[in-house]
C-alpha cells in the first residue's frame, strides 16, 4: 500500500489481502522498526486496511473480510505484547483505534458467518494462541450468541484435541487452554470448567490450576 500526504490509499498488490501478506512480510523485516520516526507510516497503512475493511463488511463481503482479518489481527496482536520490536508503540493496538474489541467483534461474525465447523475451529484456535496479554469480550460473546449447544459442545471437542501433546513448555499454545475455559465460565458450565483444571494440570501448573479452582467456587 502506498500513502499520499492527504492519506489516500492506493493498493499496491492486486487484491487487499495480498497487500496485507505483503505489509506483513516487510513488517517481519523491520521496515516499521521505528515508525514514530518516519511520520507512523505502518501505523497510518493499519488504520486504512481496517478502514477498507469495515465498507467490505457493511457490504457484507464477509468471505474476503475473514481472510483478511484472520491475517491482520492475530499479526497485530503478537506484534502488540512486547515480544517482537516490529512496531516502536506502547500500546499498538490502542493507537489504531480505542475499542479493538469492535474489530475483534466483525471478525468474529465474519467467521461464523462463512466457516463450516472444522475451519472455524482452526482459525480460532490460532487466534487464541496469538492473544498472550490480552483479552477481549466479543469473540466470546459473537460465539455463544450465534453458534447453538451442539455446535458450542463440537467447537469446544475439537479445539481441546488441539491441546493434545501440549506440555508446559508450549506457552503460546496454552491460550488455547485459556480461551476454552473462558468460553465454559461465560456458558456457566462449572462441571466442564473444573473438569477442565484437572484435565490441563501439568500442562499448566498446578499452582495455577489450583487459584482457578478456588477463584470458580471448587473444592
Amino acid at each position: 500500500m502506498k500513502l499520499t500526504k492527504i492519506i489516500k490509499y492506493k493498493l499496491t498488490e492486486e487484491t487487499l489481502e495480498k497487500d496485507i501478506d505483503k505489509f506483513i512480510e516487510i513488517s517481519k523485516k523491520g521496515q516499521f522498526h521505528m515508525d514514530k520516526m518516519y511520520d507512523n507510516e505502518g501505523l497510518k497503512i493499519i488504520k486504512q486496511y481496517f478502514r477498507i475493511l469495515n465498507e467490505k463488511f457493511k457490504n457484507n463481503e464477509l468471505e474476503e473480510c475473514k481472510n483478511c482479518y484472520h491475517k491482520l489481527i492475530p499479526f497485530l496482536l503478537k506484534a502488540s505484547t512486547g515480544s517482537t520490536d516490529l512496531f516502536d508503540y506502547n500500546d499498538l493496538l490502542a493507537k489504531i483505534k480505542d475499542d479493538f474489541d469492535i474489530y475483534i467483534k466483525n471478525y468474529f461474525i465474519c467467521l461464523v458467518k462463512t466457516c463450516n465447523i472444522d475451519e472455524l475451529v482452526d482459525k480460532v484456535s490460532e487466534y487464541a494462541s496469538s492473544l498472550d496479554i490480552y483479552g477481549f469480550n466479543s469473540d466470546k460473546e459473537v460465539l455463544l450468541n450465534n453458534l447453538n449447544k451442539e455446535q458450542l459442545n463440537q467447537l469446544e471437542e475439537k479445539m481441546i484435541s488441539k491441546t493434545i501433546g501440549m506440555t508446559y513448555k508450549d506457552e503460546e499454545k496454552h491460550e488455547i487452554i485459556y480461551f476454552l475455559m473462558d468460553i465454559a465460565n461465560e456458558r456457566k458450565d462449572k462441571e466442564k470448567y473444573l473438569k477442565m483444571c484437572e484435565k490441563f494440570r501439568g500442562v499448566l501448573e498446578n499452582s495455577e490450576v489450583d487459584y482457578m479452582v478456588e477463584e470458580y467456587g471448587g473444592e
